[in-house]
């Protein structure tokens, strides 16, 4: 009797936890029908408005900057969120997305936002040692990247990277998936949220890094309220990825890098005087909000999670195999 209620928790935990991993794999697949969707229809719509419109680089070069705005993405997120809207009951959204948690002091934000801020220094640094690496091998990655990184010097796009994506994220992963966790316990679903947004950017590199950031931003939805999650994950869209790199511009490379670099080693000097100063309470959080395995091999082994990790694979793979290039001579 107790071996065939082990078996029915065990099913009924995965049953439970793949729906993660489809809702997830649904909101992937209405964001990439709804960005191609956007792109064709503006690509037609700007080759109408142009009469030598025809060759083939023509529609190349449309359909290129079509691509660059984010009106799919708007789309994706208005369609994505009314399908989730009905996945959940109006109370879930209501009162368990946006509870509160403990005030937020400015010492707190500021303690919260060094380590937040700080991750970008594991980025950079994965960045770095793959470049040089690659580099022995007489590849680089760090052109394909530029290639590849969403433009934010239009309208459209800096709206969706600097407030919409924020907001749509956090109520995805922090709200949704996390608040859905909740239950299973705290560290459980902010370790769960995290893993889900790490691999959802479908990138070698940038994964590990969303990683890290979605345990600081899960810590501080659990703690604090899904708003300051937003507010923290604004500023690093908007300070850290477009501005810092909007006023470095004009500076030669070497300099540019170094004030990158300056910032960065900032805020991770601070983040590991907060760890100091606050590693008893951490310890103590930590032992507090103990995880139980059982829930973790029952996430991870269910048929949604499975596919959404294969899925996602798929993608890193992919996305490194078009930006390694060879180097130029």
């Amino acid at each position: 009797m107790e071996m065939t209620y082990e078996r029915w928790r065990r099913k009924e935990l995965r049953r439970r936890f793949s729906a993660v991993g489809w809702m997830l794999l649904i909101y992937y697949g209405i964001m990439n029908v709804s960005v191609f969707f956007a792109v064709f229809v503006e690509s037609i719509i700007r080759m109408m408005g142009k009469l030598s419109a025809g060759s083939m680089d023509e529609i190349i070069n449309v359909t290129m900057e079509a691509a660059e705005s984010a009106w799919g993405y708007f789309l994706a997120v208005a369609v994505g969120l009314i399908i989730l809207l009905c996945w959940k009951k109006p109370r879930f959204w209501k009162e368990e997305i946006w509870e509160r948690g403990r005030p937020m002091h400015p010492g707190s934000f500021f303690g919260i936002l060094c380590l937040f801020l700080s991750c970008q220094a594991v980025y950079q640094t994965v960045t770095m040692l793959s470049e040089l690496i690659l580099n022995l091998l007489g590849f680089s990655i760090l052109e394909g990247m530029e290639a590849m990184a969403v433009d934010s010097s239009n309208f459209s796009m800096f709206l969706y990277t600097g407030i919409l994506a924020p907001i749509s994220e956090e109520i995805l992963f922090r709200g949704l998936i996390q608040k859905s966790l909740k239950p299973y316990g705290k560290r459980f679903s902010i370790l769960c949220s995290a893993f889900t947004f790490g691999i959802f950017h479908g990138n070698l590199l940038q994964s590990p890094y969303a990683f890290l950031v979605g345990l600081v931003l899960g810590y501080v939805a659990a703690e604090y309220s899904i708003g300051w999650a937003m507010v923290l994950h604004m500023i690093n869209n908007l300070v850290i990825a477009d501005m810092l790199n909007r006023l470095t511009k004009g500076l030669p490379e070497t300099a540019a890098a170094l004030v990158i670099w300056a910032v960065i080693a900032f805020f991770t000097i601070c983040a590991i005087v907060v760890v100091i100063a606050k590693r008893k309470k951490i310890a103590a959080w930590l032992r507090r909000e103990r995880i139980n395995g059982l829930y973790v091999k029952c996430f991870f082994s269910n048929a949604g999670m499975i596919v959404l990790m294969i899925l996602m694979g798929l993608s890193m793979i992919l996305t490194a195999f078009l930006t390694i290039a060879p180097m130029p001579y």
